[in-house]
């Protein structure tokens, strides 16, 4: 009985959930109901139709690769492949069943042992495995023919066929089974789609005997060109077209009158797709019938015409909603469209702050020159009041003799301005005979000429200044304005290189989350960037990433910032990026000797590689030697770094620097400037000098001089470098040197036969060696004289190996 009243007593706590006398009862949860998968329903349904269509496709009314080809890109998809393998059975089996049953069962048993393994992205495989059954399924049906050697070669062309349309269609498969993800379709994957569609419509004119069949192709055809030419334009159009009217010729679906027809169909929608769908509508159907009316009008009957207009009609009411969710039409921007958008803008802020410096500038610079006639009377008047106050004769000079007073104290001014200073015995003497304060005038004339000097001189150096000052913001504005228009698209995206270089980190076992790969347009220079998730320091952006890098771009590739671990702040991801390394070096070298031992050079030197693959020499000389030589031409040497780090024009940053050193013109800051731009990838040199003397490239058995006539830097407020271009070969040797050297050996011209001679006899490749062999042997033909500071810059031009 106990346990019979237990037994009760559990069951009554079970049906009325009554609560046990200590806790709470816990019941199991109940799993939420998973949602009816429609969606998965309805994209394999349509995957379905296309291959019942895609089934009834014979090409030549002899190939059929067209099936199997479309059910290889199913192979690893699951229950997906078996609903497709159904679907272009069903399609095929009726027309071809003894090739078809065999294809059929060749690619079951595929799926069955080998492709059930295979990877979405794994397109090559698929298409390999297509391939085999189709070959497959060609020699059975050739050795049921009696192995007839016309049925082995027709399997070994739709085997080729059947490999190069697989590889076609699997990207626009895989775009329509990650619909979600993919935010731009690529050219690729638009080909793809193109060729699935018109898969579709080539199946569909096997149906063109029945009115139905007859009535759905136009009215389906019209509506696919539509949609391509309102999505890429009259490129697009006209492709669609062309790619239509090709596969319905081929499977005899029309004739070549409508092939030329639809192309030209497809062009004219595209060219109105601006003016809206109506627009479209109306080319697609105006340009087919008036072709056709002139070149075949048997194919102009009214069912014909019938489902062109509905099929434009279609494409007209259609809602925008359903085509930019199903159509594809959504107005997403690429790339090159967003980056269109982001220049525009960016443009159009960096000409707004251009116009500001230049307004700014306009009003430092200075007015033409203005005499201001009322400077010389107060001149006069303040003479005047100082001189002749109290003076008992004042009224008699400045009132009743005052022209003659005037004109003597205009004189006395004027011979201050030519001889600096008037004396007592330059006066009139009859003036100096009459006025009692002689002395006490001529001094007064003398301090009054002395302050005018001194303010005008002050005055003279402010409107210099200011017209340096506007200078310089008009060389910013310039600035401005040029980068605004160096802001054009001129690189391509390389789509195909992008995909290659993801599916190849994939396999390494990384994640990227973004894979950017650019070519310029005019030096075909490739850049690389890559984000992945943070590794945590372990390195594997040089020891993964960049051998992948490389071996996909089939060119050397660099990591710029490399030592640097390039992980974002909250330690996440990391942004890498690469670029194509150039196919030149240089190596250089700089050796000073001062002046006077133990005091400083007034010569610096430098040498700077930038990330594009350029390379810079720039030499300065101060003038005169020591501690203020030096200063001046350290401050050249360090605002050329600066500006060129900037991305400053070279001639803009020498005419800026000339400008720097004019406004401490009062500390005699001259200096020369010598510079050598070489462009590492194609060996291009630029040399540009202010003050310098001639520049030397030792190429083998000859020296070649490069020579300019300028003054150096600080001393004109205008200045326009020249400019000397070349082309280096591999193995040239780049002297540039200071006039330290040049007037030890009597000149430039004889400073290039000096060199020839010493190299000549002594060659070297080491630009150290070479620039301390050159300076050494030209301290011994220094003779006695005014000793300057010695500076040898050398640099090597040579070719990697790569």
């Amino acid at each position: 009985m106990e346990g019979s009243s237990m037994e009760k007593t559990e069951i009554k706590l079970e049906y009325t959930e009554q609560t046990p006398r200590f806790g709470k009862m816990l019941l199991p949860k109940k799993e939420p109901k998973k949602p009816f998968p429609w969606k998965t329903l309805l994209q394999g349904g349509g995957f379905c139709l296309m291959g019942l269509f895609w089934g009834r496709i014979e090409l030549m009314g002899l190939l059929r690769p067209m099936g199997l080809a479309y059910l290889s890109a199913f192979f690893g998809e699951g229950w997906l492949f078996g609903a497709v393998w159904l679907a272009v059975g069903l399609g095929a089996f009726a027309h071809a069943p003894l090739k078809t049953g065999a294809g059929l069962a060749a690619a079951l048993a595929i799926q069955l042992t080998l492709g059930r393994f295979l990877e979405r992205q794994e397109m090559g495989k698929k298409a390999l495995l297509g391939t085999l059954a189709s070959v497959l399924a060609g020699i059975f049906f050739a050795v049921s023919r009696q192995g007839l050697g016309f049925y082995f070669a027709i399997a070994a062309v739709e085997g080729a066929l059947t490999l190069g349309i697989s590889y076609l269609v699997q990207k626009g498969v895989v775009l329509l089974l990650e619909h979600g993800k993919a935010v731009i379709p690529s050219r690729e994957e638009m080909l793809s789609l193109l060729l699935l569609a018109g898969g579709v419509l080539a199946g569909l004119a096997s149906l063109q005997n029945r009115p139905i069949g007859a009535f759905l192709l136009p009215m389906a055809s019209a509506f696919f060109l539509l949609l391509a030419a309102r999505q890429e334009g009259i490129g697009g159009g006209a492709a669609a077209g062309v790619f239509l009217g090709l596969l319905l010729l081929l499977s005899g679906g029309a004739k070549l009158p409508l092939f030329a027809a639809l192309a030209l169909g497809g062009m004219l929608a595209g060219c109105m797709r601006d003016l809206g769908r109506l627009a479209s509508a109306l080319a697609m159907l105006l340009a087919p019938c008036i072709f056709l009316f002139y070149i075949d009008m048997t194919l102009l009957n009214p069912i014909w015409i019938g489902g062109l207009i509905s099929g434009a009609l279609l494409f007209s009411l259609f809602p925008k909603a359903l085509l930019e969710k199903y159509g594809g039409l959504r107005e997403t921007e690429g790339p090159q469209d967003r980056y269109t958008k982001m220049k525009e803008l960016t443009e159009e802020k960096l000409l707004g702050v251009s116009a500001a410096f230049d307004a700014l500038a306009k009003t430092f610079v200075r007015e033409g020159e203005r005499k201001d006639r009322g400077e010389i009377a107060r001149l006069v008047d303040t003479i005047a009041g100082k001189a002749c106050q109290d003076c008992g004769l004042a009224h008699f000079c400045w009132e009743e003799d005052l022209y003659k007073t005037y004109g003597m104290t205009f004189a006395a001014l004027s011979h201050c301005d030519s001889l600096g200073r008037f004396r007592a015995s330059d006066l009139p003497q009859e003036f100096a005979d009459t006025c009692p304060r002689v002395d006490t005038l001529v001094d007064t004339i003398n301090e009054v000429y002395g302050l005018y000097r001194r303010d005008c001189l002050w005055t003279s150096r402010l409107r210099e200044c200011r017209e340096l000052v506007g200078q310089q913001l008009l060389a910013v504005g310039e600035i401005m304005e040029s980068l605004s228009g160096q802001m054009e698209l001129n690189c391509i995206f390389l789509e195909g290189a992008e995909k290659e270089l993801r599916h190849a980190l994939k396999k390494q076992g990384l994640s990227p989350k973004e894979v950017i790969i650019t070519e310029e347009k005019a030096h075909r220079r490739k850049q690389v960037r890559v984000v992945l998730p943070a590794c945590g320091g372990k390195g594997s952006c040089k020891d993964k990433v960049l051998p992948l890098v490389r071996k996909t771009m089939g060119c050397p590739m660099v990591l710029l910032e490399e030592g640097t671990c390039s992980v974002d702040a909250k330690g996440r991801e990391c942004s890498l990026l690469f670029r194509e390394a150039p196919a030149f070096s240089l190596t250089t070298a700089a050796v000073y000797a001062p002046a006077e031992e133990g005091r400083p050079t007034g010569d610096a030197a430098a040498f700077l590689e930038t990330e594009r693959g350029n390379a810079l020499l720039a030499l300065s000389d101060g003038m005169g030697t020591g501690e203020q030589a030096a200063k001046e031409s350290r401050i050249a040497i360090e605002l050329l770094e600066q500006f060129t780090e900037a991305g400053f024009d070279r001639a803009l940053a020498v005419r800026m620097i000339n400008s720097a050193l004019l406004l401490r013109r009062g500390e005699e800051a001259y200096a020369t400037l010598d510079i050598c731009h070489v462009n590492l990838f194609d060996g291009h040199a630029e040399f540009i000098k202010l003050g310098a003397v001639a520049s030397f490239i030792w190429r083998r058995d000859r020296i070649i001089s490069l020579r300019a006539v300028t003054l150096p830097a600080g001393i004109l407020k205008q200045v326009e470098p020249e400019k000397n271009e070349m082309r280096l070969k591999d193995g040239d040797m780049i002297l540039m040197v200071t006039d330290g050297i040049t007037d030890a050996l009597g000149g430039e011209e004889q400073t290039g036969a000096w060199l020839k001679a010493k190299l000549t006899a002594f060659p070297m490749s080491n630009p150290q060696d070479a620039a301390e062999y050159i300076l050494q042997e030209a301290k011994k033909e220094r003779r006695d004289g005014r000793r300057d500071d010695m500076t040898v810059l050398a640099g090597r031009f040579w070719q990697k190996q790569v």
